[in-house]
């Protein structure tokens, strides 16, 4: 989390599910996104071996499954991210975040309301 910008953070939660992060932050100031969700476009199949799954929005709807389908592990801490720009124009919005005791109330989940890849249905957007 500390480390360059644009590299992975990868960390087990409740000692089960690897959780992936993308520092965005400078170096050495703690600050990244989880990411709770992504949109299945490539690797698609390996993602539904790795789930056992094959309905596309049970692949990576989640932090957990996002983990599974990707594979994630201490082997991706501090490789970099492969980010892309999306296919077609999105609508941003900023909810309060899911999951969590403190600051709930800050709106610092983003996503796009009309996906149907969100890990969680927006309880209200800003």
């Amino acid at each position: 989390m500390f480390g360059p910008p644009g590299r992975l953070y990868v960390y087990l939660s409740y000692g089960i599910h690897w959780c992936v992060n993308i520092v965005c932050g400078p170096a050495g100031v703690g600050a990244g996104v989880l990411i709770r969700a992504l949109e299945p476009v490539h690797g698609v199949d390996v993602m539904r071996a790795r789930r056992g799954r094959d309905a596309l929005r049970e692949l990576a709807s989640g932090p957990g499954r996002v983990g599974q389908a990707l594979a994630a592990g201490p082997w991706l801490a501090g490789r970099p991210a492969d980010l892309r720009p999306p296919d077609r124009r999105r609508t941003i919005a900023a909810t309060p975040r899911v999951g969590i005791s403190k600051a709930v109330e800050q709106p610092w989940r983003f996503l796009d309301p009309e996906s149907p890849y969100v890990s969680r249905r927006p309880r209200s957007a800003a």
